[in-house]
C-alpha cells in the first residue's frame, strides 16, 4: 500500500460524510458551482434524498466522474419533519459507519436533495448497493426545500441493516443539523473510535481502519455484531 493509498483510505474512514457548501449547488467537473436555473435543472429529473456523503461534491466526485456542465446535477438543500439521519448499523467498504434515515416525530432535519437523469439514477443505485446496503423507495412526507418549493415525491436511499443502538439508543448524526432531537448525537468518528475499542483493542486505531477497508469478511462479521448495537 503506498503512502497516498493508506492516506486516502484513511481520510474516507474518518471524514465521512465529508464536507458540503450548506447551501444549494450545481454539481460538475468535480466540483461545486453556483446554480444557474434551478427549475430547468429539476425539469426531467428525479429528486432524491441525499442525507450522508450524497450531499458532499467529494462524494459526488467519486461516484460520477468529471460531470459536463449540460449533465450537472442540481443539489438543494431542504428539510424533513417527522424523520431524524442516525448512523446505520453496518460498516462501508471505505470503512465508515454512514448514516441512515429514521422516523423521528417532532424531529426536522437538514437534508439535501439530489436531481438525477434515468442514467445518473442507475449510477447511484449501483455505488447504493442497492438491495443489499440500502433500498431506494419513496418517502411518502413533503419535502420543503430552501426555496420554499415543497415536493412530495422523492425517492431516498433506507438502510437495510436498521439504526445503529449505542447505549442502548438510537443516536443521531451529529454532523447533520436538527431540531428536536430527544437524544444523543454522534459523529462518525466517535463511533469508529468506540467500535475500535470494542471490536479489535488489540490492534492501533489506524490499523484497525485499514483493515476494515481492505477486508470484506472482517468487515462483513463486524457488521453482524454491530445489529447487536455498541
Amino acid at each position: 500500500m503506498t503512502p497516498a493509498d493508506r492516506d486516502e483510505r484513511l481520510h474516507r474512514a474518518l471524514n465521512y460524510p465529508y464536507d458540503w457548501p450548506g447551501a444549494c449547488y450545481l454539481f460538475h467537473g468535480r466540483a461545486a458551482h453556483a446554480v444557474d436555473s434551478r427549475a430547468a435543472r429539476r425539469a426531467g429529473r428525479t429528486p432524491v434524498l441525499a442525507y450522508g456523503s450524497n450531499r458532499s461534491p467529494e462524494q459526488l466526485a467519486r461516484k460520477f466522474g468529471a460531470l459536463q456542465q449540460a449533465q450537472a446535477i442540481l443539489v438543494e438543500t431542504g428539510s424533513l419533519e417527522g424523520f431524524d439521519v442516525v448512523h446505520s448499523a453496518h460498516i462501508t467498504s471505505y470503512g465508515a459507519i454512514p448514516a441512515a434515515l429514521h422516523p423521528a416525530p417532532g424531529v426536522r432535519v437538514t437534508v439535501a436533495v439530489t436531481w438525477l437523469s434515468a442514467d445518473q439514477l442507475e449510477t447511484m443505485d449501483r455505488s447504493e448497493s442497492a438491495g443489499l446496503n440500502y433500498g431506494r423507495q419513496h418517502i411518502g412526507v413533503d419535502v420543503t426545500l430552501a426555496d420554499g418549493t415543497v415536493i412530495a415525491h422523492a425517492e431516498g436511499y433506507r438502510t437495510t441493516h436498521g439504526p445503529l443502538e449505542v447505549d442502548g439508543v438510537v443516536a443521531s448524526h451529529a454532523d447533520i443539523p436538527a431540531s428536536g432531537r430527544p437524544g444523543p448525537a454522534l459523529r462518525n468518528p466517535e463511533l469508529l473510535r468506540r467500535a475500535h475499542a470494542v471490536f479489535a483493542p488489540e490492534l492501533e486505531l489506524e490499523a484497525f481502519l485499514l483493515r476494515l477497508s481492505r477486508d470484506r469478511d472482517y468487515r462483513l462479521a463486524l457488521t453482524r455484531r454491530l445489529q447487536r448495537g455498541l
